[in-house]
């Protein structure tokens, strides 16, 4: 059953990817998604929430905090968490493979997005630019 829900939360992640997002009030969040979220980050207080609708229907929530934004099912299962992270605390790894790649390109923020299965990749923001590293520097994509 647990490769289920993966499977599950996988297509609905992948299907976020062309998803759009609508702003919407925290109090039109389903409850399940606040309950997940404050179980979660007990500390943390959502500030603004999105519903994300692909091929008519939602497939997933994003509640954002100061640095954080985190994503999930209706029924509150975890998607995916990103975090903005200092420049210097970026892999070696992820660092070298941006340089190596964008030699001209000073950056200008990072975030550090960690998957329901654990899979960490990170964001590098610079000017309109976003690239995406693997934590072991291989580039996944350029936005």
């Amino acid at each position: 059953m647990n490769h289920f829900k993966a499977l599950v939360a996988g297509l609905v992640l992948a299907s976020s990817t062309v998803a759009l997002a609508d702003k919407i009030e925290l109090a039109a969040v389903p409850t399940p998604v606040t309950k997940a979220f404050a179980a979660r980050y007990p500390k943390v207080t959502a500030t603004k929430a999105e519903k994300e609708v692909g091929k008519d229907k939602v497939v997933a929530y994003e509640l954002k905090a100061d640095k954080l934004e985190a994503t999930f099912t209706a029924d509150g299962t975890f998607l995916e968490e990103e975090t903005v992270v200092a420049l210097t605390t970026l892999p070696a790894a992820v660092t070298k493979a941006f340089a190596a790649k964008y030699p001209k390109a000073k950056a200008d923020r990072a975030e550090k997005q960690v998957k329901a299965d654990k899979t960490t990749t990170y964001e590098i923001a610079f000017g309109k630019t976003e690239v995406t590293f693997k934590d072991d520097g291989t580039f996944v994509e350029e936005e």
